[in-house]
């Protein structure tokens, strides 16, 4: 589909409509669930000087660090994980380099209280006292949509150079032929499908 995308057009870009209609066949629920993350990220971009493309583009997700069992940062996920097998046979896995500037980096935990549209605690949280923690969400349960929103903006949306023991996911546009570093089959033998370097 990318690869075809790039002949036709020179890039690929997401549909949100072709998203919507897919995720609500397969999952309505999950889907009414998840959209109004969706758009809150499409908002996130568009305040971050990435404004949508075309008004059907959906945002495209990525990994900017990925933490093996062990919580070390990686840039790539070892695709001989336990995890991965069954899920992704037959896929590619993309190696992209995106300027910055073009991608809205999250915290994959954090992003988790966008979703449930959770009160979204500091970063460092983490390593508050458990009594700390449960306080401090007591005192924001019931925290207005627009308090919660700047816990988003503050909490969830990241520097990823600044996590580098944490899940960080990206979201772009638009990805273009120049992007893709390297491509490899999702899981099995570590063999380059293509590489650029």
């Amino acid at each position: 589909m990318m690869s075809a995308a790039f002949d036709e057009y020179g890039s690929y870009t997401s549909s949100w409509s072709a998203v919507c209609a897919k995720s609500i066949a397969e999952d309505g629920d999950w889907w009414n669930e998840l959209s109004s993350a969706y758009q809150w990220v499409m908002s996130e971009m568009g305040h971050k000087g990435m404004p949508r493309p075309d008004p059907d583009a959906a945002p495209l997700w990525a990994w900017v660090h990925w933490v093996d069992s062990k919580s070390r940062a990686r840039t790539r996920p070892d695709r001989r994980y336990p995890g991965f097998r069954n899920q992704y046979d037959g896929l590619e896995l993309l190696h992209l380099q995106v300027d910055e500037n073009r991608v809205l980096c999250t915290d994959f935990d954090q992003y988790h209280c966008v979703i449930n549209r959770w009160p979204c605690a500091p970063l460092d949280a983490d390593r508050w006292p458990p009594a700390e923690c449960d306080r401090w969400l007591d005192e924001h349960w019931d925290d207005p949509a627009d308090m919660k929103a700047v816990q988003y903006r503050k909490n969830a949306i990241v520097d990823p150079k600044r996590l580098p023991d944490r899940w960080i996911q990206a979201c772009l546009w638009t990805v273009t032929p120049e992007d893709v570093f390297d491509v490899r089959r999702a899981c099995g033998k570590p063999d380059t499908i293509g590489n650029h370097g």
